[in-house]
């Protein structure tokens, strides 16, 4: 484009002095900006911000004769494709930000999440790999974009929690309404007992981009708004089921969070150093969590 604007200056320019030289033209166009007989010198420059300027210095005997021109690079169409953004996963626009100052996006990041759950502190009761959890750190979120790709991250989001114990062990509520673990009866199988624990996150991560591969680190704060109790067994050809609500799970917990990734994709190490069950509850332990992440 400044090619075909620096040629077309310079052919203006000729054809206007030739013009005059020759007594051919009969009237100056409408659109004319000057009329300049027989220029000493033009000089065209392009300027650091992609415009030009177009200098022209004598005309005719006037030596000192002056004008100068200059013009503004004008944004191609085709540069508005680039700047398409995808919600919740912005890295896969194959678009950076351009931003040399911080700035605030909505809705940038998504954060799925799943991995095994092991019931740290609690013993041999539970092995990990029986335990999972699944989650989505913020699919409503906000970004503070940093210089030098940085950002930080927070916004709500949701999960659960599935602590499952071995076979041979299983939860039970007290007459005082605690939880504890007890043995199952020698004539049963088919065993599983297990928590589960719904929770709302809020999370506050930071993030660094290194091309495609980004580290993330921070915390979450979960609000354990939801915990249920299960065990199943069966006995003398009868299943028995055991469903309890309400299992005096702390109601805020804090998890520190840390991930790795290529091209959005993951994995992530998530742990939470305080016990997850309320004191006088057994078993008492706390939670970690290792998985694959898309979008952290």
């Amino acid at each position: 484009m400044k090619r075909n604007f620096l040629i077309s200056s310079i052919l203006a320019l000729a054809a206007t002095s030739f013009a005059h030289a020759n007594e051919a033209a009969d009237s100056i166009a409408t659109d004319t900006v000057v009329e300049v007989l027989n220029p000493n010198k033009i000089i065209i420059t392009e300027r650091a911000d992609g415009g030009m300027s177009v200098e022209v210095q004598g005309s005719g005997k006037n030596r000192k004769f002056r004008y100068n021109y200059s013009t503004k690079q004008q944004k191609a169409q085709s540069d508005s494709i680039d700047e398409l953004r995808i919600p919740f996963l912005p890295s896969l626009s194959g678009k950076k930000s351009g931003h040399n100052k911080p700035h605030a996006e909505w809705f940038t990041s998504f954060g799925m999440h799943y991995g095994f759950t092991h019931m740290s502190g609690a013993g041999s009761i539970s092995d990990m790999g029986n335990s999972v959890e699944l989650g989505v750190l913020y699919p409503v979120s906000m970004s503070v974009v940093f210089p030098q790709s940085w950002r930080i991250t927070t916004g709500v989001g949701f999960g659960w929690k599935n602590y499952r114990l071995n076979s041979d062990r299983r939860f039970v509520k007290t007459d005082e309404g605690m939880l504890d673990i007890a043995g199952y009866a020698p004539d049963t199988y088919s065993h599983l007992s297990r928590l589960k624990i719904f929770y709302l996150d809020v999370p506050l991560m930071l993030r660094k981009d290194f091309g495609n591969v980004a580290i993330s680190a921070g915390a979450v704060i979960d609000f354990n708004v939801y915990g249920s109790m299960l065990t199943r067994y069966r006995q003398n050809e009868k299943e028995i089921k055991i469903a309890e609500k309400g299992i005096n799970q702390n109601k805020v917990t804090v998890d520190l969070m840390a991930g790795v990734q290529l091209y959005d994709i993951g994995l992530y190490v998530k742990y939470n150093p305080g016990n997850v069950l309320k004191s006088g509850n057994l078993p008492e332990f706390r939670s970690l969590s290792v998985g694959f992440c898309l979008g952290l």
